[in-house]
């Protein structure tokens, strides 16, 4: 198994060592945002099963938050379901904004992109009671 890379972080002119940041510690600020957005049902798996969005239970939840270094710049894929009859461009501007926001605020490093992958809508936050329940329609 292959070593996680890990970020590293600028410190200052006359840095003391070295700060890094594993992309798990990113996976769980930008997990704790997209959660706090208003619209969203749920963090999704990457892939479909059988064509329908999977809803990832809170100890999967990083698989729905991919990190990726482009050109020296974090790139942030996120997966959700959000619900059915709200203005999914408007939840997907929330989501992008909230999760820069808190990931450069703890990070101290920019975000160059957010990118939202709204894998579903489920008509009702009520539906989704156990981990990683696949949506109806």
């Amino acid at each position: 198994m292959s070593r996680t890379p890990a970020i590293p972080l600028q410190n200052g002119a006359r840095p003391l060592g070295k700060i890094e940041v594993l992309p798990n510690a990113i996976h769980s600020i930008a997990v704790q945002a997209i959660s706090e957005c208003y619209g969203v049902v749920g963090i999704a798996a990457p892939r479909l099963h059988y064509g329908q969005p999977v809803i990832l239970g809170p100890e999967h939840q990083n698989q729905g938050v991919q990190v990726r270094i482009v050109n020296d710049q974090i790139v942030l894929d996120v997966y959700v379901v959000l619900e059915y009859g709200l203005r999914i461009s408007e939840i997907g501007l929330n989501i992008m904004s909230s999760v820069k926001f808190s990931v450069e605020k703890m990070l101290g490093a920019p975000i160059a992109r957010v990118n939202v992958n709204v894998q579903g809508l489920s008509h009702s936050a009520a539906q989704v009671s156990a981990p990683e329940r696949k949506i109806a329609h």
